[in-house]
């Protein structure tokens, strides 16, 4: 399957939602349903990639180290490995 175009990989397709009890998915640009296990085989011309979905970054909460300036000793991971 890989990077193959399909519908679960559209941004038209949205996936049901099981709050609804809803068991399918829902193309918005052709306005029918799709069986959730031929999602990932079906595909049309309409198809447009999905924008990533990255996490929320808090930056109030990123510590930052008081030695900053410390090089890091990755000698004891080499001795480790070998």
């Amino acid at each position: 399957m890989g990077q193959r175009p399909n519908c679960r990989s559209c941004n038209h397709c949205h996936a049901p939602e099981e709050s609804f009890g809803a068991e399918q998915s829902w193309c918005q640009m052709r306005r029918l349903a799709i069986h959730p296990e031929l999602a990932a085989d079906l595909w049309c011309h309409h198809w447009t990639p999905r924008p990533p979905r990255l996490p929320s970054v808090d930056h109030s909460q990123v510590a930052i180290p008081i030695p900053a300036n410390r090089q890091l000793a990755l000698t004891d991971l080499l001795v480790a490995a070998s």
